[in-house]
């Protein structure tokens, strides 16, 4: 199965950072991310992954979220790449606030940075548009943006052909002109012209990530993705939502198995059951539960005030996920938190813990073996192709995993144990895009 490492600097878990291990302390240096990056790529992880957050919740007390993923992305790759060999390196961008020529130059300059290691991870953005002065247009509207954006940048990263560069020092040509293809886009949202700065890179594009779980995002993402992303809590679900990616794919007129989807878990894994549900015990001692319900209730899109915590949500009080407002922030996630109330009947209290832990992903708690058994099952039973795993504490759910969880996949023949290829691309098994096929354009004759 493939494996990516979701970077939080503080573990999943919004909370976590209130723990005396916690490294709280150090953010935002350099050693914390290249110390958690250098430790995924001992573990043999295909790559570390990095959201980005445009929102900070303010109130009486902080919300923790920017404590969880804040560092921006591009610059902290850059570090990562300075002191790791093998390990990928996705990052989140908008394409709502970046230009496409920007985007281009910063991913291309990344993957020669890192020597052929990097991915993006494609968002439209649901929030921040007070820090560029704008409204954001609507979600449907953001993905109609992104795909003219994504040509544009596909269009830059093709201006060069691999063999451009010949570096012919007798006769003084580093590259022949005619394999070189300026670009002219002229879009409805976006224009760009001209070519990168420098040829194409080792991977000719960085590995395409994509996270939607609306429509409109689901069409994207089977249009273009190569990775994706997805918050799935139950088996069943990830199996339809893993069917239907890959269908759409070739209805699109690409091969499915180009396509790697990876669901989200935050694995709370110990040598035994009692030591690990010992352990989330602990971590549910550090969530305050006025904030907890207040994002519960977000999520949810309901009022819980005066519920007893301890009890199930009454039947009729949540909104069916069919009629459910999925613009709003995380509204992608709103069946998995439907179901958690619903379909499972859990306590207000325990869906508090699961969603500061996990954020609407699944969460495993368990033996090492229990949680790689899950894993296992729906590896082999077609709701992924691997795992995005997210530890829910630094360094104590970091250890966890690259220490049990890790070596009991590898030793069920489910993880590897060393690198097999030079790019991001070789790891996950995706090909290399070449660079498309030129018209050759007729002498003009004297």
């Amino acid at each position: 199965m493939n494996l990516v490492m979701f970077y939080s600097p503080n573990g999943r878990m919004r909370s976590g950072w209130r723990s005396p291990t916690s490294p709280v302390e150090e953010l935002w240096g350099p050693d914390l991310p290249i110390r958690l990056a250098q430790r995924a790529e001992a573990a043999k992880f295909d790559a570390v992954f990095l959201a980005d957050v445009l929102y900070f919740q303010m109130g009486g007390k902080i919300g923790a979220q920017p404590f969880s993923t804040g560092y921006e992305p591009f610059t902290t790759m850059s570090a990562m790449a300075a002191q790791t060999r093998h390990i990928g390196l996705i990052g989140t961008a908008s394409t709502t606030f970046i230009h496409p020529f920007n985007m281009a130059r910063y991913l291309t300059s990344l993957d020669w940075l890192s020597g052929g290691r990097a991915g993006w991870n494609i968002v439209t953005s649901q929030a921040g548009e007070e820090h560029y002065g704008m409204q954001l247009p609507p979600n449907d509207e953001r993905y109609v943006r992104a795909e003219e954006y994504l040509t544009a940048a596909k269009a830059l990263w093709d201006a060069w052909d691999d063999d451009a560069v010949v570096n012919d020092r007798a006769n003084a040509t580093w590259a022949r002109a005619e394999s070189i293809h300026p670009v002219e886009f002229d879009g409805r949202f976006y224009r760009t012209a001209g070519q990168l700065f420098m040829h194409r890179s080792p991977q000719g594009w960085p590995v395409i990530v994509q996270a939607g779980q609306s429509p409109a995002g689901m069409d994207f993402a089977a249009r273009n993705a190569e990775v994706v992303f997805t918050a799935q809590t139950d088996l069943d679900v990830a199996q339809g939502f893993y069917r239907e990616i890959k269908d759409r794919a070739a209805a699109a007129g690409r091969d499915p198995g180009g396509i790697r989807i990876m669901p989200g878990i935050t694995p709370i894994v110990a040598e035994t059951a009692d030591g690990a549900r010992a352990f989330e015990a602990e971590l549910d001692q550090l969530i305050d539960l006025e904030i907890g319900l207040a994002e519960l209730e977000g999520a949810l899109q309901a009022d819980l005030s005066g519920l007893d915590p301890d009890s199930p949500i009454p039947p009729g009080l949540l909104v069916d996920p069919d009629a459910a407002e999925t613009d709003a922030l995380g509204g992608s996630r709103y069946r998995n938190f439907y179901n958690m109330a619903v379909r499972h009947q859990l306590t207000i209290r325990r869906m508090i813990g699961l969603n500061d832990r996990a954020l609407g992903h699944s969460s495993a708690t368990g033996a090492v073996h229990e949680v790689a058994d899950q894993m296992q099952e729906w590896f082999e039973g077609q709701a992924c192709d691997g795992f995005a795993i997210t530890p829910v504490t630094v360094p104590e759910g970091v250890d966890s995993v690259c220490d049990l969880l890790i070596p009991e996949l590898r030793r069920r023949g489910l993880a590897r144990s060393e690198y097999q290829g030079a790019t991001l691309r070789d790891n996950l098994g995706l090909r290399r895009p070449a660079s498309p096929p030129r018209i050759a354009t007729p002498p003009v004759s004297a």
